[in-house]
């Protein structure tokens, strides 16, 4: 799904994540859209839909200002502007009852494309020779701070 793609694409350029470099520090953002379109009480009544696009876009600012520096608020709200405007509207129809079948899917698909736009990232500024090392720090990176959180406990 290039759309999906596009999105981590954007994510990844533009910092729009967690604190760090693991899994659920890399869906945050994404998943705080799904939550609130899970809880939309009328998937089908525009007025909710634009609320819970509003809403999303709070919510990733709040959070990603927390944890980042350098995040510009027009990046975060167009990461949250291609979410529904291309994973809902074009890939999806705008039905967001088939998108939400497909949640577990989606998270898995924006993961790798996250992963690998990192990764090219990483070898670009010159952090990685090849893609492979890249992804490899990438996880090193996140093992480590498993390490660290193990430490601190």
């Amino acid at each position: 799904m290039i759309e999906l793609k596009h999105l981590a694409v954007h994510a990844a350029q533009h910092r729009i994540k967690g604190r760090s470099y693991k899994r659920n520090s890399l869906l945050k953002p994404l998943d705080f859209i799904l939550d609130a379109l899970d809880r939309c009480p009328d998937t089908t009544n525009e007025n909710e839909i634009e609320f819970a696009k509003a809403s999303s876009k709070g919510q990733i600012y709040d959070h990603v200002k927390r944890v980042s520096q350098g995040v510009h608020e027009e990046d975060i709200y167009k990461f949250v502007d291609l979410f529904f405007e291309e994973v809902l509207a074009n890939a999806h129809g705008g039905n967001v009852n088939k998108l939400l079948q497909r949640e577990r899917a989606i998270r898995s698909a924006y993961l790798v494309y996250m992963r690998e736009a990192l990764a090219a990232i990483f070898v670009a500024r010159g952090k990685a020779k090849t893609a492979d090392a890249a992804l490899q720090s990438i996880d090193q990176d996140a093992i480590d701070e498993n390490d660290l959180d193990e430490e601190s406990a």
